[in-house]
């Protein structure tokens, strides 16, 4: 409930929240049951569960106004989320991302990404994060989150809508908490994660040059438990994200 709550705490007033149930066996029926708002509230209930992209799409094609934003239901958004996305979008981007504050428990961290997420930077890995902000118009013209993806369905997207409509353009300040507990119970996180990020990659390798394939290639490989020395590690990585890498790696 606490995703709901940050939700209707948004500072931008002109929203409507729709709700996707996936066939949920605990208390999340009677809970959004009791949801009191000003905010119009939609809940949508599947009768059986059909997994992160098939509710996705079905809180798509349940909202009524031109823009969208998603929300996991461990993550939060701060207050300010959406007036600033909205601020934020111009014609010209595809969407709009923020900082994202990554929540491990004992310890946060601030993922800052680039100013402008293009579709290059796009095939080396996903630098936009689990959501975005976007134009509902334009994610039901390249046909909606892949339901064939037993995950990875939010990246498979972000490539399609920069390669169609242009770069993810990122607002400066952390708007949303990502839950990183690896036990956690949700829709998004459900079924094989590595499968899903393999088929992505099989999905789009065309588009990529070699060193985004190594790239992948690399984090594939450490998504499916193998370990990677620093010889393999300075071999696949880029210039521009070598950093990153070593930073990542001191930090496992």
């Amino acid at each position: 409930m606490r995703a709901v709550e940050s939700v209707l705490k948004q500072t931008w007033q002109n929203l409507e929240l729709i709700i996707v149930d996936d066939a949920s066996d605990d208390r999340t029926e009677s809970l959004l049951a009791d949801i009191k708002s000003e905010v119009p509230v939609k809940i949508v209930r599947n009768s059986k569960p059909l997994g992160a992209a098939a509710s996705r799409n079905i809180a798509l094609n349940h909202a009524n106004g031109p823009f969208v934003a998603g929300l996991d239901d461990d993550d939060l958004w701060m207050p300010e989320r959406i007036e600033l996305l909205m601020s934020a979008f111009k014609d010209g981007y595809s969407a709009v991302c923020s900082y994202d504050i990554m929540d491990y428990g004992e310890r946060k961290l601030t993922w800052k990404k680039k100013n402008l997420i293009t579709f290059d930077d796009l095939l080396y890995y996903n630098q936009a994060g689990n959501q975005v902000l976007t134009k509902k118009e334009y994610i039901l013209t390249i046909g909606g989150y892949d339901e064939d993806l037993p995950s990875a369905q939010d990246y498979d997207l972000w490539i399609r809508l920069a390669q169609k409509f242009g770069p993810i353009k990122t607002v400066k300040k952390a708007l949303q908490s990502v839950t990183m507990n690896e036990n956690r119970e949700s829709i998004s996180t459900s079924g094989n994660k590595s499968a899903g990020y393999k088929t992505c990659f099989e999905k789009h390798k065309e588009k990529m040059n070699k060193k985004q394939i190594a790239y992948q290639e690399y984090r594939l490989k450490l998504a499916e438990g193998e370990t990677a020395g620093w010889l393999e590690l300075f071999r696949s990585t880029p210039l521009q994200l070598y950093k990153k890498e070593i930073t990542r790696k001191l930090l496992l």
